[in-house]
């Protein structure tokens, strides 16, 4: 009796962490999905990233060239976003 009541302790311990592990996953897939969505939508936030951590920004430029299907948006963006902003860094840096 003790090894049935040990046994389904042990069932229940492993149920709960299976959805433990499960809710974590879809939870993080979830965040993964709108921070691509955010990245996407806003320059700035693109701006931000790749000045402040420029793996995770490659890392989004790379996802966004695999989710294209070989079309390479995520290249053109990433080289439209480099054009935009030298350019608006030579705009607004001051010569003498």
């Amino acid at each position: 009796i003790q090894i049935c009541s040990l046994f389904n302790t042990l069932a229940s311990v492993v149920k709960k962490s299976v959805y433990g592990i499960i809710a974590l996953e879809l939870g993080a897939a979830g965040s993964a999905i709108l921070a691509f969505s955010w990245l996407r939508r806003s320059e700035k936030s693109r701006h931000y990233l790749y000045t402040n951590f420029p793996s995770a920004a490659g890392l989004y430029y790379w996802a966004e060239d695999s989710v294209s299907f070989g079309q390479k948006t995520g290249t053109r963006l990433r080289l439209g976003d480099l054009r935009r902003w030298t350019k608006s860094d030579t705009d607004t840096s001051e010569t003498d």
